[in-house]
Protein backbone atom coordinates (compact mmCIF):
# COMPACT_ATOMS: atom_id res chain seq x y z
CA UNK A 1 0.00 0.00 0.00
CA UNK A 2 1.39 3.38 -0.97
CA UNK A 3 2.02 6.04 1.64
CA UNK A 4 -0.78 8.31 0.36
CA UNK A 5 -3.27 5.45 0.22
CA UNK A 6 -2.33 4.46 3.79
CA UNK A 7 -2.72 8.02 5.10
CA UNK A 8 -6.05 8.43 3.31
CA UNK A 9 -7.37 5.13 4.64
CA UNK A 10 -6.49 6.17 8.18
CA UNK A 11 -7.68 9.77 7.84
CA UNK A 12 -11.00 9.16 6.11
CA UNK A 13 -13.87 7.93 8.20
CA UNK A 14 -15.22 4.44 7.50
CA UNK A 15 -18.35 5.73 5.77
CA UNK A 16 -16.33 7.79 3.28
CA UNK A 17 -14.74 4.66 1.81
CA UNK A 18 -16.18 2.66 -1.05
CA UNK A 19 -18.13 -0.49 -0.16
CA UNK A 20 -15.21 -2.58 -1.42
CA UNK A 21 -12.82 -0.76 0.91
CA UNK A 22 -15.24 -1.09 3.80
CA UNK A 23 -15.48 -4.86 3.30
CA UNK A 24 -11.69 -5.13 2.98
CA UNK A 25 -11.32 -3.22 6.25
CA UNK A 26 -13.85 -5.46 8.00
CA UNK A 27 -12.13 -8.61 6.74
CA UNK A 28 -8.77 -7.26 7.91
CA UNK A 29 -10.17 -6.50 11.37
CA UNK A 30 -11.75 -9.95 11.62
CA UNK A 31 -8.44 -11.58 10.71
CA UNK A 32 -6.50 -9.46 13.19
CA UNK A 33 -8.98 -10.29 15.94
CA UNK A 34 -8.25 -7.08 17.84
CA UNK A 35 -11.80 -5.72 17.97
CA UNK A 36 -14.59 -7.49 19.84
CA UNK A 37 -17.91 -8.41 18.25
CA UNK A 38 -19.55 -5.44 19.96
CA UNK A 39 -16.90 -3.11 18.52
CA UNK A 40 -17.31 -4.57 15.01
CA UNK A 41 -21.12 -4.40 14.98
CA UNK A 42 -21.41 -0.63 14.29
CA UNK A 43 -19.07 -0.88 11.29
CA UNK A 44 -21.05 -3.77 9.86
CA UNK A 45 -24.23 -1.77 10.46
CA UNK A 46 -22.80 1.21 8.56
CA UNK A 47 -21.85 -1.01 5.62
CA UNK A 48 -25.27 -2.66 5.49
CA UNK A 49 -27.28 0.53 5.96
CA UNK A 50 -25.22 2.24 3.28
CA UNK A 51 -25.85 -0.72 0.97
CA UNK A 52 -29.59 -0.61 1.62
CA UNK A 53 -29.82 3.07 0.67
CA UNK A 54 -27.57 2.62 -2.41
CA UNK A 55 -29.54 -0.43 -3.51
CA UNK A 56 -32.86 1.41 -3.19
CA UNK A 57 -31.56 4.35 -5.21
CA UNK A 58 -29.72 2.80 -8.12
CA UNK A 59 -30.00 -0.99 -7.97
CA UNK A 60 -26.34 -1.41 -6.94
CA UNK A 61 -25.35 -5.06 -6.83
CA UNK A 62 -21.65 -4.56 -6.09
CA UNK A 63 -21.88 -5.84 -2.53
CA UNK A 64 -23.52 -9.05 -3.73
CA UNK A 65 -20.43 -9.74 -5.84
CA UNK A 66 -18.08 -8.83 -3.00
CA UNK A 67 -19.91 -11.05 -0.50
CA UNK A 68 -19.94 -13.93 -3.00
CA UNK A 69 -16.14 -13.82 -2.95
CA UNK A 70 -15.80 -13.89 0.83
CA UNK A 71 -14.88 -17.09 2.63
CA UNK A 72 -17.33 -18.91 4.85
CA UNK A 73 -15.35 -18.13 8.02
CA UNK A 74 -15.61 -14.37 7.40
CA UNK A 75 -19.35 -14.66 6.75
CA UNK A 76 -19.78 -16.59 10.00
CA UNK A 77 -17.84 -13.91 11.88
CA UNK A 78 -20.09 -11.26 10.34
CA UNK A 79 -23.19 -13.19 11.39
CA UNK A 80 -21.82 -13.60 14.89
CA UNK A 81 -21.05 -9.91 15.39
CA UNK A 82 -24.09 -8.47 13.59
CA UNK A 83 -26.89 -7.03 15.65
CA UNK A 84 -30.27 -8.67 15.20
CA UNK A 85 -31.52 -5.56 13.37
CA UNK A 86 -28.90 -6.08 10.62
CA UNK A 87 -29.44 -9.82 10.16
CA UNK A 88 -32.07 -9.62 7.36
CA UNK A 89 -29.87 -7.31 5.27
CA UNK A 90 -26.78 -9.41 5.94
CA UNK A 91 -28.52 -12.66 5.01
CA UNK A 92 -29.77 -11.09 1.78
CA UNK A 93 -26.11 -10.55 0.85
CA UNK A 94 -24.82 -13.90 2.08
CA UNK A 95 -27.67 -15.98 0.61
CA UNK A 96 -26.26 -19.46 1.24
CA UNK A 97 -26.34 -20.64 4.85
CA UNK A 98 -25.63 -23.95 6.48
CA UNK A 99 -27.84 -25.25 9.28
CA UNK A 100 -25.14 -24.24 11.78
CA UNK A 101 -25.10 -20.70 10.39
CA UNK A 102 -28.88 -20.53 10.62
CA UNK A 103 -28.73 -21.70 14.23
CA UNK A 104 -26.23 -18.93 14.99
CA UNK A 105 -28.69 -16.43 13.51
CA UNK A 106 -31.72 -17.87 15.29
CA UNK A 107 -30.05 -17.73 18.69
CA UNK A 108 -29.93 -13.95 18.56
CA UNK A 109 -32.57 -12.36 20.75
CA UNK A 110 -34.14 -8.92 20.50
CA UNK A 111 -32.92 -6.53 23.17
CA UNK A 112 -35.20 -6.26 26.21
CA UNK A 113 -36.07 -2.64 25.40
CA UNK A 114 -37.35 -3.55 21.91
CA UNK A 115 -41.08 -2.79 21.74
CA UNK A 116 -41.65 -4.71 18.50
CA UNK A 117 -39.64 -7.83 19.30
CA UNK A 118 -42.03 -10.22 17.54
CA UNK A 119 -41.91 -8.18 14.34
CA UNK A 120 -38.12 -8.19 14.49
CA UNK A 121 -38.07 -11.97 15.00
CA UNK A 122 -40.49 -12.40 12.09
CA UNK A 123 -38.08 -10.48 9.86
CA UNK A 124 -35.18 -12.70 10.98
CA UNK A 125 -37.23 -15.88 10.48
CA UNK A 126 -38.28 -14.68 7.03
CA UNK A 127 -34.68 -13.91 6.08
CA UNK A 128 -33.54 -17.40 7.14
CA UNK A 129 -36.55 -18.96 5.43
CA UNK A 130 -35.63 -17.23 2.15
CA UNK A 131 -32.03 -18.52 2.34
CA UNK A 132 -32.82 -22.12 1.56
CA UNK A 133 -35.28 -24.88 1.14
CA UNK A 134 -36.58 -25.82 4.61
CA UNK A 135 -33.47 -24.28 6.23
CA UNK A 136 -35.48 -22.57 8.96
CA UNK A 137 -37.35 -25.76 9.74
CA UNK A 138 -34.17 -27.88 9.88
CA UNK A 139 -32.35 -25.37 12.08
CA UNK A 140 -35.33 -25.04 14.42
CA UNK A 141 -35.66 -28.82 14.75
CA UNK A 142 -31.97 -29.14 15.56
CA UNK A 143 -32.12 -26.34 18.14
CA UNK A 144 -35.15 -27.88 19.82
CA UNK A 145 -33.59 -31.37 19.79
CA UNK A 146 -30.32 -30.04 21.24
CA UNK A 147 -32.22 -27.88 23.75
CA UNK A 148 -30.31 -24.76 22.65
CA UNK A 149 -33.30 -22.52 22.02
CA UNK A 150 -33.40 -19.06 23.57
CA UNK A 151 -36.35 -18.27 25.82
CA UNK A 152 -38.21 -16.35 23.12
CA UNK A 153 -37.70 -18.87 20.34
CA UNK A 154 -40.36 -21.60 20.58
CA UNK A 155 -43.41 -19.33 20.82
CA UNK A 156 -42.10 -16.94 18.16
CA UNK A 157 -41.26 -19.83 15.82
CA UNK A 158 -44.73 -21.36 16.21
CA UNK A 159 -46.25 -17.96 15.49
CA UNK A 160 -44.12 -17.62 12.36
CA UNK A 161 -45.13 -21.10 11.17
CA UNK A 162 -48.76 -20.00 11.45
CA UNK A 163 -47.96 -16.92 9.36
CA UNK A 164 -46.42 -19.15 6.67
CA UNK A 165 -49.51 -21.38 6.66
CA UNK A 166 -51.71 -18.29 6.31
CA UNK A 167 -49.56 -17.12 3.39
CA UNK A 168 -49.97 -20.49 1.65
CA UNK A 169 -53.75 -20.38 2.09
CA UNK A 170 -53.89 -16.80 0.80
CA UNK A 171 -51.66 -17.74 -2.14
CA UNK A 172 -54.13 -20.44 -3.13
CA UNK A 173 -57.13 -18.16 -2.75
CA UNK A 174 -55.59 -15.01 -4.24
CA UNK A 175 -52.47 -15.95 -6.25
CA UNK A 176 -52.16 -12.59 -8.00
CA UNK A 177 -52.27 -10.64 -4.74
CA UNK A 178 -49.49 -12.71 -3.17
CA UNK A 179 -47.30 -12.45 -6.29
CA UNK A 180 -47.71 -8.66 -6.25
CA UNK A 181 -46.76 -8.54 -2.58
CA UNK A 182 -43.59 -10.59 -3.15
CA UNK A 183 -42.53 -8.30 -6.00
CA UNK A 184 -42.89 -5.32 -3.66
CA UNK A 185 -40.54 -6.74 -0.98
Amino acid sequence: MSFIKKVMSEALPFVAHSPESQVEWLVLQFRRGVLTDAEMAPYLHLLLSGHASRNEMDGDDGLYKIFAGLGREIKVLMIRCAEIYDIPDLLALICKLSVEDAILVLQKAPPPYEKKGLLLLDRVFQAVNECGDHLLERAARKMIADNTTPVHFVSAYKRFQEILIDEKILAQLYPQAVEGQKKGR
